[in-house]
């Protein structure tokens, strides 16, 4: 299995300078990381069922509901399906608690922040761009506050490897910094800058009752096509 390489996902990290926003975007239209083997992002993959389909009835995670707790300035909003399958429910699940936990960081200005590691594979790609970003946000001196959405989420299917993909759209028209010592919030104009595409490989646990974590992280800046208006 190949991991990417420290420097590239750093790289990619810095260009899309994911939840400071306000701050300014990179000229490059997509930053992206490498993935890893085995996660095959063009097949299997199929868009969340509605919950009329079943996910009133799964007993599996619910991406809608988690323990991490955020400041009260601070809003996630999912707009995703609960999937009927449970492995695809948990995956999302994963996903979702992983995106919590960054944010939950960055509210903190704690690269090091413990929930990471608990939703994240130690010293795996989506760990350390989560990491970055937090330590990119507390060196600025920036937290945030607002509200940041996440729709048209794709869940692909389970491989060999035990891993399986989520796609999904960031919108961040309503995210905004906030200068930690004086509490100013740094507000900005929606643009292209306000969508990104997330690409997370989640790595099943090992064992009954774990949690999903992400693994690999892919993040396309400026994704006005993907995500839309």
């Amino acid at each position: 299995m190949h991991l990417t390489r420290p420097a590239a996902s750093l790289a990619a990290a810095t260009a899309a300078a994911l939840l400071l926003a306000g701050c300014g975007g990179s000229d490059d239209a997509d930053s992206k990381s490498d993935k890893i083997e085995g996660a095959d992002s063009s097949k299997g993959k199929s868009t969340a069922p509605s919950k009329g389909e079943g996910g009133a009835k799964q007993k599996g995670p619910d991406f809608r509901t988690s323990d991490i707790k955020l400041p009260g300035d601070v809003k996630q909003v999912f707009d995703w399906n609960q999937p009927s399958a449970p492995e695809k429910a948990a995956a999302l699940d994963g996903a979702a608690d992983y995106m919590r936990a960054m944010m939950h960081a960055m509210a903190e200005q704690d690269p090091k922040d413990p929930l990471l590691t608990a939703h994240a594979v130690p010293l795996g790609d989506a760990q350390e761009y989560a990491s970055y970003i937090a330590g990119e946000g507390k060196k600025r001196g920036y937290t945030v506050t607002g509200t940041e959405r996440y729709y048209k989420e794709q869940v692909g299917e389970l491989n060999e490897s035990k891993l399986i993909e989520v796609n999904y759209c960031v919108d961040q028209a309503k995210l905004f910094s906030k200068e930690a010592k004086s509490g100013k919030v740094i507000r900005s104009s929606p643009s292209d800058e306000s969508y990104l595409h997330f690409e997370l490989v989640m790595q099943k646990p090992s064992k009954s009752g774990g949690s999903w974590k992400a693994r690999a992280v892919t993040v396309t800046e400026k994704a006005v096509k993907q995500c839309g208006k």
